[in-house]
């Protein structure tokens, strides 16, 4: 969660512009096998905020079957659980979701839940995208917590977002997917996009910043 423009708790109900100040939440689909960041959608805690993120998700990737399913795993937000089946078909998801119990801020137990399909208990976990999240934080000075870099307006932070999933997904190499060759050799170092099979090496900023879109026939 990031603060923009004010914290919640001085935005009035009847400001105009309230939806856009205040707190504002990041919600992100991202690939546990190729680390991708895949999709990401911002805005207050609220079912919309959800349906963005799966619409941009159903749109970025192969569509699912059922003898090809695909597996989501999210906390207890049930807001994910409606996105999901306004997306996709029930049969063609495998979804549960981690609940943590706390107590005094602390998590003291952890539920995990299959809502629909078949998830090994096991593979209900939350670790990589809670991972990036800090990576996130340590990565945009907006995100830090009490600082005076917070976020002015929405369209900046999403552009901001923006530009880093692109850095992550191109241009810094994840350790965790690296391949090991054999001793006296290096391990070939590996973008998301590499392991996706996108591109064959990792982009520098120049590379990036100077990559032309094609225009697109209709």
């Amino acid at each position: 969660m990031v603060v923009r423009k004010k914290k919640q708790k001085n935005v009035d109900e009847g400001d105009s512009d309230g939806d856009r100040q205040g707190d504002c939440w990041i919600y992100l689909a991202k690939k546990a096998d190729t680390k991708l960041h895949l999709a990401h959608s911002t805005g207050k805690r609220v079912q919309a905020t959800a349906d963005t993120l799966l619409e941009t998700v159903r749109k970025r990737g192969k569509k699912p079957t059922e003898d090809d399913k695909a597996t989501f795993i999210s906390d207890g937000n049930d807001q994910y659980v409606t996105a999901i089946l306004a997306n996709f078909e029930a049969e063609t998801i495998n979804y549960g979701q981690l609940i943590k119990e706390r107590e005094r801020g602390r998590v003291v137990g952890k539920i995990r839940m299959v809502i629909f399909g078949d998830v090994a208990d096991a593979g209900i976990d939350t670790v990589y995208v809670e991972r990036y999240s800090l990576t996130l934080r340590h990565g945009i000075s907006r995100l830090v917590r009490r600082s005076l870099c917070f976020s002015k307006c929405k369209e900046m932070l999403d552009n901001h977002l923006d530009v880093y999933q692109c850095y992550n997904n191109l241009i810094r190499v994840n350790s965790a997917l690296a391949i090991k060759t054999e001793k006296g050799e290096k391990n070939i170092k590996r973008t998301p996009c590499m392991a996706e099979g996108i591109t064959k090496h990792p982009w520098s900023w120049k590379e990036f910043l100077t990559f032309k879109i094609l225009p697109t026939i209709n």
